[in-house]
C-alpha cells in the first residue's frame, strides 16, 4: 500500500518533480484491489494492486530522499519519520479503532478476541509477521481477519526503518550510482529468496518483507537511474507494454498462481515501464484526469476501509446477491473513504506541530489501539457473563428440553424439540460459550498420532473399538470421516468389532483434485495410496468411507466440472474398496453452518437459540444425491446423515443441554457419542 506524498510542488523550481500520472497510477492500483476483493468475475488477480502500491512508494520516497540529499547535504531521519507520522498514522488509527468498536457492538466475543489481538500487531506495524506465524492463507475464505489488509502497510514500515539509513551512509559517499548499486543488490537477493520461499512455504511468504523487499526496490532503482520519464521514442512501448503487463497479471492470475516469487515481475516490472512511460502517453493522460488523481488521494484511506467493509457487507445482508453485494461494498466503501482524507488525513497533512513532537503519534497512536482493544476486550467480558447469568435463570426456571437418540425416529423427535425450543427465543445455555462448544471434539478420541495432518503422507496405524476383535472396520476419509470415530469407537466397543483409521485433513478420501486454497495435493495423493496399501494388508470386513463432499474442488479438471469429477471419483473409490472388502459403506456429509458460525452465534451480543437455527445449504449438502448414487452404483450401502442434525429443513445448535456442532462444519463429540445407538442401528442395516 503505497503511502508516499506526491504533494504537488509551489514553486518551478521543483515543477519537473510533480508527476500528476502517478497519482492516476495509484488509483489505478487500489482499483484493481477492490474490485479483487469484491469477487469480481475474471478479476482475481487484481490481489496485485498492492504489488503496484509497493513499486510506486519504493519510487516516491527514493525520489523524495535523493532531492533531499541534493539540497542539504544529508538526510534527516527524524523529518523522514515525521512525514510519515503525519501521512498514515491518523487515518489507520481511525479505521483500527473504528472496526474494533463496530465488532464490540456486533459480534462475538471470540470475533471481538481475535480483531483486538490483530488490532494490536496492526498498531505496531507487524500484522505481517503475526499473520504468518498463525498461519493465515491470504486467500482463504475462512474466517479473514478485518485487519489482513494492514499487512502490506507493515511491510513497507519495515523496509523504510532501513531504507532512509542506507541513503544516509551511500548517497553522500557514492552518490546516486552507489544507491542504483545497492537498490540492485536488494531487489537480487530479495527475488532470490523470494523465488525460493515462495516454493518451500508458500502462505507465510506471501506476507514476508524479505520476499517482498525486491518491489520496493525496483521503485528504489528506478528513481536512482531515471531523472525524467523516457523521451517520445521510447515512452509509448514502455507505457502500453506495463499497462498490458498488469492487465494480464489481473485477468490470468488466481489464488493458484504462486505468489510473489517469479510471477510477482510482472506487475512489478508493469509499474516500473508505465513509470517510466510518464504522463505524456495514453495512459499517462487517462491516469493524469483529475477525477482518476481523485481517486489516487484518497486511495490509501480507500484501502484501509473497503477490507473491513468486503467482510460485513455479506454477513450483514447474507441473502443480497454477489453483484449487489459487490456494488454496495464499494459505495460504502468511497463514501467512508472520502470523510477519512478530508477529516482525518488532510487535518492532520496540515496540523504542524512545532519540532519533533509529530513523532510523538507513534507510541500515541500504539496506546489507542492496545487501550481500544483491551477495553472492547473487558466490555464484552462484562456483558457475556451477564448473559449467562440470564440464560442460568432461564433453565432453572424451565429445565432443558428432554434429548433422546437410541433410534433414528427418537433422533428425529430430539432435533423436533429443539428446533421448537430455539424458535421460542430460549437463551443459549450458561455453559456453552464460543470456547465452551468447541472443548468436546473427535481429537479427545483420535489423537494425534492417529491421523495425518498438513504435510503427512501417512500416519501410525491405530485402533479403537474392541481391539481383540476378529471383525475389523476400516474407516477412511478426512476429518468428516474422523468426526463420527467417538461414535465407532463406542459401538466398537459395545459390539465387539475393531474399528481402525486412515484419516488425512482436508484430503477427502475419493480421488479428487482439492488445491482450491493451495493445499499439496501430491500429499493427499500419496495418503490415498499409502491408505490403500495398508487396507490391503489389513483386508478389514467393512469399510466406512466419509468425506466433505467438494471440499476446496475446482471447475475445469481434465475438462469436467465439480459434480463430474466428484461423480467419478465416488464410483472409482468405492469401486476399489470392493475389491479389498466384502462390505462398503459410505457417510453422506452434513450441511456446514456458514452464517453465523457456532461461536459467533453462542457470542454475539444477546445471543438466543433462534439466532443460530440455519437451514441445510451449501455445496457438502448438495453433492450428497450425487454421492448417494454413485455409492449405490457401484456397490456401496449409504448412510445419510442428515437426519442426525437437522429436522423439518432447520439445523439447531443445541438439543438441550448438548452443542450439536463445535464448529462451522464439524460435530460436537459430546451429540456424536449421544447418537451413536442411532448410527449402530444405521450401520447394522447398512452392513446386511
Amino acid at each position: 500500500m503505497s503511502t508516499a506524498t506526491t504533494e504537488k510542488p509551489s514553486t518551478a523550481r521543483h515543477s519537473a518533480a510533480w508527476r500528476p500520472d502517478i497519482q492516476g497510477l495509484r488509483a489505478l492500483a487500489v482499483a484493481l484491489v477492490v474490485i479483487a476483493h469484491v469477487g469480481t468475475p475474471g478479476a482475481e488477480g487484481g490481489f496485485i494492486g498492492v504489488d503496484v502500491f509497493f513499486v510506486i512508494s519504493g519510487f516516491l520516497i527514493t525520489q523524495l530522499l535523493l532531492r533531499e540529499v541534493d539540497r542539504t547535504g544529508r538526510v534527516s531521519i527524524a523529518q523522514f519519520y515525521v512525514r510519515r507520522a503525519r501521512r498514515i498514522l491518523p487515518a489507520a488509527t481511525v479505521v483500527t479503532v473504528a472496526v474494533v468498536a463496530y465488532v464490540l457492538i456486533t459480534s462475538s466475543r471470540a470475533r471481538l478476541g481475535q480483531t483486538a489481538e490483530d488490532a494490536s500487531w496492526t498498531s505496531v506495524f507487524l500484522a505481517n509477521w503475526h499473520f504468518a506465524a498463525s498461519g493465515t492463507n491470504y486467500f482463504s475464505v475462512e474466517d479473514p481477519s478485518l485487519f489482513q489488509h494492514y499487512w502490506s502497510l507493515a511491510v513497507e514500515e519495515q523496509f523504510y526503518l532501513v531504507w532512509p539509513i542506507l541513503v544516509l551512509f551511500v548517497v553522500p559517499r557514492f552518490g546516486k550510482r552507489g544507491l542504483a548499486l545497492v537498490s540492485a543488490g536488494v531487489f537480487a537477493l530479495s527475488l532470490g529468496y523470494s523465488v525460493w520461499s515462495t516454493a518451500a512455504f508458500p502462505e507465510p511468504t506471501y506476507f514476508n518483507t524479505a520476499a517482498r523487499a525486491f518491489e520496493l526496490a525496483a521503485g528504489a532503482l528506478l528513481a536512482c537511474v531515471m531523472s525524467s520519464p523516457l523521451s517520445s521514442r521510447w515512452r509509448h512501448a514502455a507505457g502500453l507494454g506495463g499497462l498490458a503487463m498488469l492487465v494480464y497479471a489481473t485477468l490470468g492470475f488466481t489464488e493458484q498462481t504462486p505468489f510473489p516469487g517469479w510471477h510477482a515481475l510482472v506487475p512489478v516490472v508493469g509499474t516500473a515501464l508505465l513509470l517510466a512511460a510518464g504522463p505524456d502517453t495514453p495512459a499517462g493522460r487517462v491516469a493524469s484526469w483529475a477525477p482518476v488523481r481523485y481517486i489516487g488521494d484518497i486511495s490509501f484511506s480507500l484501502y484501509l476501509w473497503h477490507w473491513p467493509v468486503a467482510l460485513t457487507v455479506p454477513a450483514a445482508f447474507p441473502t443480497l446477491p454477489p453483484l449487489l453485494a459487490g456494488l454496495l461494498t464499494v459505495a460504502i466503501s468511497f463514501v467512508l473513504a472520502l470523510a477519512s482524507y478530508h477529516l482525518v488525513e488532510k487535518t492532520f497533512q496540515n496540523w504542524r506541530l512545532p519540532g519533533l513532537r509529530t513523532l510523538w503519534f507513534w507510541p500515541a497512536s500504539v496506546v489507542i489501539v492496545i487501550c481500544v482493544a483491551l477495553g472492547a476486550s473487558m466490555l464484552a467480558d462484562v456483558r457475556a457473563h451477564a448473559q449467562q447469568r440470564a440464560a442460568q435463570e432461564y433453565f432453572e426456571e424451565h429445565g432443558y428440553q428432554p434429548v433422546e437418540g437410541s433410534d433414528i425416529d427418537e433422533v428425529q423427535d430430539t432435533l423436533d424439540d429443539a428446533v421448537q425450543v430455539a424458535e421460542s427465543g430460549a437463551p443459549v445455555p450458561p455453559d456453552l460459550d464460543g470456547d465452551g462448544i468447541r472443548k468436546e471434539t473427535w481429537v479427545d478420541v483420535v489423537t494425534r498420532e492417529c491421523y495425518a495432518s498438513t504435510g503427512d503422507d501417512d500416519t501410525k496405524v491405530c485402533e479403537f473399538g474392541d481391539v481383540d476383535a476378529t471383525q475389523t472396520i476400516a474407516v477412511i476419509g478426512d476429518s468428516h470421516a474422523a468426526m463420527w470415530m467417538p461414535a465407532l469407537d463406542i459401538l466398537g466397543r459395545d459390539h465387539g468389532f475393531r474399528v481402525v483409521p486412515f484419516l488425512k485433513m482436508s484430503c477427502g478420501a475419493y480421488p479428487v483434485v482439492q488445491d482450491a486454497h493451495n493445499l499439496d495435493q501430491n500429499d493427499c495423493d500419496n495418503f490415498r495410496e499409502f491408505t490403500s496399501r495398508e487396507l490391503e494388508k489389513l483386508s478389514p470386513d467393512a469399510i466406512v468411507i466419509g468425506s466433505r463432499g467438494q471440499f476446496n474442488m475446482r471447475d475445469g479438471v481434465d475438462g469436467k466440472s465439480i459434480d463430474e469429477q466428484w461423480a467419478q471419483a465416488v464410483n472409482d473409490q468405492v469401486t476399489a474398496m470392493r475389491d479389498i472388502a466384502p462390505s462398503v459403506v459410505v457417510l453422506g456429509d452434513i450441511p456446514v453452518r456458514a452464517e453465523p458460525e457456532p461461536k459467533d452465534c453462542v457470542d454475539s451480543p444477546g445471543a438466543s437459540q433462534d439466532q443460530c437455527l440455519v437451514e441445510p445449504a451449501g455445496r457438502e449438502q448438495a453433492s450428497n444425491t450425487i454421492t448417494e448414487e454413485q455409492a449405490e452404483a457401484a456397490g456401496a450401502s449409504y448412510i445419510d446423515t442428515m437426519p442426525f442434525v437437522c429436522a423439518d429443513e432447520m439445523c439447531p445448535l443445541f438439543a438441550g443441554d448438548i452443542a450439536i456442532y463445535e464448529d462451522a462444519s464439524h460435530l460436537n463429540r459430546l451429540w456424536v457419542e449421544h447418537v451413536a445407538p442411532a448410527i449402530g442401528r444405521e450401520l447394522e442395516e447398512a452392513l446386511e
